[in-house]
């Protein structure tokens, strides 16, 4: 009996030691993060990808019942908090020139290609994208067509009445649709003379 008081303490504290070395475990991340790169850019995406990892084993833990509700939601909101102002100085350093300007760089030429070829494809893609789709509906009623002209075809001839049929073998009378007898299983078939 002392050993499982004493294993449920081991465990408060260990989960109580968690809990409290968790902030500076994130800490230690973004700092490392931070100074990966060299370029402003390049120590947001890293501090980013820590948040994003930090929020991930958040998600984590309380999952598992390590955290309760009101400190997961407390802490979580603070990372996402920071995460979208990340995503904004992201957003403000593509727009100022950063981004695009690398990007226009790499497009004057692509595989070799001139920057009018690429521009040249892209025009024609985004006119095939807003081309009129083919008439699907033509396609559909000829479809259409051909099945009704099908169950036409299977349906008995109603021109030819069908005199009553019966059973070869027991007597007993069947439909047109029988291919064998319900009394006696004899294979009833009709022969179509025209």
């Amino acid at each position: 009996m002392d050993i499982v008081v004493a294993l449920i303490g081991l465990a408060m504290i260990v989960i109580v030691a968690a809990y409290v070395a968790h902030p500076l475990v994130v800490r230690t991340r973004i700092k490392a993060a931070a100074s990966f790169g060299d370029s402003p850019r390049d120590k947001l995406m890293a501090e980013r990808n820590a948040l994003y990892a930090t929020i991930r084993d958040l998600d984590f833990d309380f999952q598992t019942g390590k955290l309760l509700e009101a400190d997961y939601r407390t802490m979580r909101d603070k990372y996402t908090t920071r995460g979208v102002e990340i995503l904004k100085e992201l957003e403000a350093m593509s727009e100022v020139g950063g981004r695009k300007s690398e990007v226009r760089g790499r497009r004057s030429e692509v595989g070799g290609q001139k920057a009018e070829v690429v521009d040249k494809i892209e025009v024609t893609v985004q006119a095939r994208r807003k081309a009129k789709p083919v008439q699907v509906a033509s396609v559909e009623d000829e479809i259409e067509a051909a099945v009704r002209a099908r169950r036409q075809s299977s349906i008995p001839n109603t021109q030819y009445p069908i005199p009553d049929l019966k059973c070869p073998n027991c007597g007993r009378p069947v439909d047109s649709s029988d291919r064998f007898c319900g009394k006696c299983g004899a294979s009833v078939t009709v022969e179509a003379t025209r």
